[in-house]
């Protein structure tokens, strides 16, 4: 079966105002017909006219690369499982858009701020804008945006307990580079492994329940991996500070 659907009703597009109505350019719409992700255009006369059908398609492509999926597992994927309902497909866009934590930016007043700053060093409230915890924010309603929630939270707990803010920070950051990498190198590695075949085998309501389970096992993996790594790390700093006990001994009676 060919990709996408063969018969459309009132196609009476050019191909310059399907590119414009899509958002994209006349040559990636003749790069996806000649890879198979978009359906021929119906003709009157000679005239290649497109119409509601090939629109629909175009806004899918762009929504699973949005998503990290490449064009050519997107090109298996609507040709074996072009017959899914698009409510299937809405399914699987939500679960992709599902946010793993509830953390979010807010923006608080300079009393709100206050209050939070309460008991902690004086310089706090400059060591926090210092290392982009919070963000000063200007105009008719001026006050404090915090990017996350959480990491407020986090560093203000850690300057109580006597870490320095920015030592705190370029240990976060360290982290989040990390972390950012890792999260980059899985997701491409869960297309490649995982989701092309999910799809292309089972449809996108599969991937949609499989999402649904893996997430909170992913985070489950993560923070058990990571908890098991560091053991490791500062085990293997103990072993290297901590002086052998052979060498304790003195020497060996002849």
């Amino acid at each position: 079966m060919a990709v996408g659907a063969t018969e459309h009703q009132a196609d009476d597009l050019s191909v310059e105002e399907l590119a414009e109505r899509a958002g994209v350019t006349v040559r990636t719409i003749r790069y996806y017909q000649s890879e198979g992700l978009l359906a021929p255009p119906g003709r009157v006369g000679r005239e290649a006219r497109y119409g509601d059908a090939h629109v629909e398609r175009l806004g899918l492509i762009a929504r699973l690369q949005a998503r990290g999926l490449r064009l050519q597992a997107i090109a298996d994927v609507l040709e074996r499982a072009d017959d899914a309902p698009a409510a299937d497909w809405l399914g699987l866009g939500e679960a992709l858009r599902r946010p793993w934590t509830d953390d979010r930016a807010v923006v608080l007043r300079e009393r709100e701020l206050d209050e939070r700053l309460a008991g902690t060093p004086d310089g706090t409230g400059e060591a926090l804008v210092r290392t982009g915890v919070i963000e000063a924010r200007s105009g008719a309603a001026p006050g404090w945006v915090v990017p996350s929630a959480e990491l407020l939270d986090i560093a203000l707990a850690t300057l109580r307990v006597g870490l320095d803010p920015d030592a705190g920070a370029r240990l976060r950051d360290l982290l989040q580079d990390r972390l950012r990498a890792t999260a980059t190198e899985l997701v491409a590695a869960f297309t490649d492994e995982v989701s092309r075949t999910q799809l292309a085998e089972q449809g996108p309501g599969a991937l949609t329940a499989l999402l649904e389970e893996l997430q909170p096992l992913t985070r489950r993996t993560v923070d058990l991996l990571f908890a098991h790594e560091m053991e490791r790390a500062q085990q293997h700093l103990l072993d290297a500070a901590l002086p052998d006990p052979a060498h304790e001994e003195g020497p060996s009676p002849s």
